[in-house]
């Protein structure tokens, strides 16, 4: 395709004044393509965990430290030194071969003989994926001018929810037909091309560079965002939101087969609709929202997100206790709306607090806290817990194992509250 970008694309400054060119919203989708597949491969082990755990003999702890520590923890230390390079070297190199990376150890996954093989898999998949969305925020951000970057990144965000989607429905039908091995070996190979397509048709704009940012050492970076509280609480708010979220996420098929009996290809389904449908429209709502209320008061930023999370507590609260699927499905797709639209917007105002050189750097520590907090400690103490809770609660002990992490949600209200208060001093762009 040749340069992907104009020369509007490739000055920012110029960008902002005008008009934003094919080109941005070609990368655009190419990115929000490679997130798709990212969340493809992390939920495919999701809708995948109760057969795994009868064939390789798991206990839940372990498949809590499979689908959460395993992954979480490299993807998190990871993902700060490679934002930092992609702050400074190509970021469409290093997501084509981030990319290729994970894609090949999801299949991987699939050859895997017990527990040890299956866990060093799925940190290969956290250290590919741990630079995928950091680059991928940075090029966004220069590809479209600040008042159109909230609708953007939404648009980037909906991927996520569509990833999951397509992964629980897809996953789901594979697993029944060809058994979880075969699963996630062919949807692992699926992102290979995508890989190509990146390296091939994607071009870099350019960025403001000194001698100075060139020189500045990782450390000073992390330090020069840590110094600004709104970015603090920010990223905090984000993190342990995701304590709730993402552990819930990675167990919520597994309830639903324990406390209804559902089958897998059923799960898959009604959870992949859900999350598409619920899914796109709260990201999509949260980038509209944001771009119509940036203009009045830039600490919109942060409101939304602090009002997003605190609606959704009862939601989550009325899912983990309902006594029936129906209602069950019906209180996850309201909590995914509302946590979605609250995600996509505190992600793109990270961006707020960070300079251009700090860019990819910023999302990677906002991902850091949310894949080690969130990613990695949810799904296992959920795991742990029900374990602890099974010779009380026999098959229920998932659901009040579930319950205990929504104390989160409130925790998380408290920093998104926090980080507004700061928002008009710490902002620098």
């Amino acid at each position: 395709m040749g340069s992907a970008l104009s020369p509007q694309m490739q000055n920012p400054r110029m960008m902002h004044s005008a008009k934003v060119p094919a080109a941005s919203w070609y990368a655009l989708a190419v990115l929000t393509a490679i997130q798709i597949f990212a969340y493809m491969d992390r939920v495919a082990l999701s809708i995948l965990m109760q057969p795994i755990k009868l064939d390789l003999r798991l206990s839940d702890g372990q498949l809590g430290l499979i689908s959460g520590i395993a992954f979480a923890l490299f993807y998190a230390i990871m993902g700060v030194p490679l934002a930092w390079l992609a702050d400074r070297k190509s970021r469409v190199k290093l997501i084509a071969a981030c990319l290729a990376l994970w894609s090949v150890m999801t299949s991987l996954s699939g050859m895997a003989r017990n527990f040890p093989q299956l866990f060093l898999a799925r940190v290969g998949v956290g250290i590919g994926e741990a630079g995928c969305v950091p680059p991928s925020h940075s090029l966004i951000s220069d590809y479209f001018p600040r008042e159109k970057r909230a609708f953007a990144i939404s648009l980037y965000a909906a991927g996520a929810a569509v990833g999951v989607a397509g992964g629980m429905m897809l996953i789901g039908v594979l697993g029944e037909k060809l058994g979880w091995r075969h699963s996630l070996q062919a949807i692992g190979l699926m992102g290979l091309p995508l890989a190509l397509l990146t390296i091939l048709t994607l071009r870099e704009p350019s960025r403001p560079k000194s001698d100075a940012v060139a020189r500045e050492k990782p450390w000073r970076t992390i330090t020069s965002l840590l110094r600004r509280p709104a970015f603090v609480h920010l990223a905090l708010g984000y993190a342990i939101a995701h304590i709730c979220s993402d552990g819930s996420a990675q167990w919520y098929p597994s309830f639903m087969m324990r406390s209804f009996g559902m089958r897998m290809a059923e799960v898959g389904f009604w959870v992949g609709m859900i999350t598409a449908g619920f899914g796109v429209l709260g990201v999509l709502s949260g980038g509209f929202l944001a771009s119509w209320l940036l203009p009045r008061d830039p600490r919109w930023e942060q409101w939304i997100p602090f009002g997003t999370t605190a609606v959704s507590i009862p939601f989550f609260i009325l899912m983990v206790l309902s006594p029936n699927a129906a209602m069950a499905l019906t209180m996850r797709a309201l909590m995914i709306f509302f946590n979605a639209a609250g995600q996509a917007v505190a992600t793109a105002a990270v961006q707020t607090f960070a300079e251009p050189h700090q860019r990819a750097t910023a999302v990677a520590l906002l991902l850091f806290l949310a894949a080690l907090l969130g990613g990695g400690g949810g799904p296992y103490l959920i795991g742990l817990a029900s374990d602890l809770l099974e010779p009380a609660f026999g098959e229920e002990s998932l659901r009040y194992a579930m319950l205990v992490s929504c104390v989160m949600l409130v925790w998380a209200t408290a920093h998104f509250g926090l980080a507004s208060r700061n928002a008009l001093k710490d902002r620098v762009n």
